[in-house]
């Protein structure tokens, strides 16, 4: 394992080459100041090893802003121009927060790999639902809306556009 930084949490990685897989685990923040020197090295080591998948682990970032974005997406165009494929492990909530909100699980494969980050991401999904289910209950149906429309109108239907921001 190359190590690229001291151990503490300053911003860096450790790399490991098997077989025709790289595996970079990223660690601290990753932010405009740390991201050039990471980006750089990274790029070295796929010029001179090939792979054919990147694994980008991500479970020790503590943040990560544009530039992390901009480093992820960077190294996911150099594999794609040798082949290859670039997969992000183990971001924690807040890094796939803003990975998702960049659209990046659109174009980037994100694997769970860590029983808890597993964990987390299912709370998670369970608490959408049940924030859809309770939201759709207490919402009024169409036909009380058209209704209601009726009543408020003396009877006459009238056509009105009842659909509030968020209502889709």
């Amino acid at each position: 394992m190359t190590m690229c930084a001291a151990r503490d949490k300053k911003p860096g990685f450790d790399s490991e080459f098997t077989g025709s897989s790289l595996k970079i685990k990223l660690r601290g923040e990753i932010d405009h100041h740390s991201a050039v020197a990471i980006r750089s090295s990274i790029d070295d080591m796929i010029k001179s090893k090939h792979p054919s998948v990147l694994v980008v682990d991500m479970s020790a970032v503590d943040f990560m802003d544009s530039s992390g974005l901009g480093l992820i997406m960077g190294r996911y165009a150099v594999m794609k121009e040798i082949g290859g494929e670039l997969v992000v492990c183990d971001p924690s909530p807040r890094t796939e927060k803003i990975m998702s909100l960049a659209g990046m699980e659109r174009i980037v494969k994100i694997k769970h790999t860590s029983p808890a980050q597993k964990g987390s991401q299912t709370a998670r999904t369970v608490t959408h639902t049940q924030r859809a289910s309770a939201t759709m209950s207490t919402a009024p149906s169409d036909s009380n809306k058209r209704e209601q429309s009726k009543k408020s109108s003396g009877g006459r239907t009238v056509k009105r556009n009842d659909t509030k921001r968020g209502d889709f």
